[in-house]
């Protein structure tokens, strides 16, 4: 029996999210990662707008002396400086409008879904907050350097995450066309190289959003940097960085019926390691499984080459 024919290989049937182990929720990994984030971030805005004390709270405001309080949320570089690293991370969840929401979501949307379908969804939601990360990191350190009177203006936004898609996919899949503003179309390569463009233009004119422009840029570059390189070294940090040579082992030393008896049992191995597989995707595979199914492969390979002929698991 091949393994189209087994159980794990047939059509599943369609629900909202699928099961999964591990110690994360099924429905955060084993969901779409760019559906999740889209809600996390809409809820976020939606609960700000409905709870004046909420929205204080995540953007700031001003206290009964009139005096303006900052938010917990907010990007601020002073603030970052004096310690408080979280704003990194929580900024990137904030929006500042109806507006800037929709757009972020929109491009998410088109941007994230091919890349989820190539990677896990937790090394999607990875690259996607470094990207956010860079960009935060980099206004920080402009408003810290250059700018000491603008140290406590609010930055907020996933523009950094998005960017960082953007130049990621721009490698990937340089010719895919893209429409900006739904009318005018152009190869995603040229229109990174436009807004990455703009982005720099703005930031060396001190344009009147160059400090988002810099969260952009530096998503952008991040992105550009992970698909050319960083996509390399993840595979070999998921794979242990190891190489395993395959055993052959000598037909004459085993009998025909402990041969069989190892295939049968080999068979059972590499059937349960791929169910887990198609469940729950090959970065759910132990260090121990993995070698499993190396040890199978060879001693398969092995068999194959003292018959002449292919006879697959």
């Amino acid at each position: 029996m091949g393994w189209q024919d087994r159980e794990y290989a047939r059509p599943a049937s369609r629900g909202v999210w699928s099961r999964g182990g591990g110690g994360a929720p099924s429905w955060l990994w084993n969901g779409s990662i760019v559906t999740t984030l889209i809600i996390v971030n809409v809820a976020i805005f939606v609960i700000g707008g409905m709870s004046p004390a909420i929205q204080d709270f995540l953007h700031g405001g001003h206290s009964g002396f009139g005096a303006p309080s900052f938010g917990f949320g907010e990007l601020r570089a002073g603030l970052v400086a004096k310690g408080q690293i979280w704003r990194l991370f929580t900024a990137q969840y904030l929006h500042a409008g109806m507006g800037h929401l929709f757009m972020n979501m929109l491009v998410l949307h088109f941007l994230g879904r091919a890349l989820e379908q190539m990677w896990s969804a937790r090394k999607f939601f990875t690259i996607y907050t470094i990207c956010g990360l860079a960009g935060n990191l980099f206004f920080t350190i402009l408003f810290m350097l250059g700018d000491p009177a603008g140290r406590f203006i609010p930055a907020v936004g996933a523009s950094g995450c998005i960017y960082g898609l953007l130049g990621i996919v721009a490698v990937l899949f340089p010719t895919a066309t893209v429409y900006i503003y739904f009318l005018f179309p152009l190869k995603i390569r040229t229109a990174a190289f436009i807004f990455g463009g703009i982005s720099l233009y703005s930031i060396l004119g001190e344009g009147a959003n160059w400090g988002g422009e810099a969260c952009h840029l530096a998503g952008m570059v991040f992105g550009v940097w992970w698909a050319m390189k960083g996509d390399a070294w993840w595979s070999r940090r998921r794979a242990g960085i190891r190489t395993v040579r395959p055993r052959r082992q000598t037909p004459k030393s085993t009998s025909f019926r402990q041969r069989v008896a190892q295939r049968q049992q080999d068979a059972v191995t590499v059937d349960a390691i791929l169910k887990k597989v198609y469940d729950s995707g090959i970065h759910s595979l132990t260090e121990s499984e993995k070698r499993q199914l190396q040890d199978a492969t060879a001693r398969q390979q092995a068999q194959e080459s003292e018959a002449g002929r292919v006879d697959r698991l």
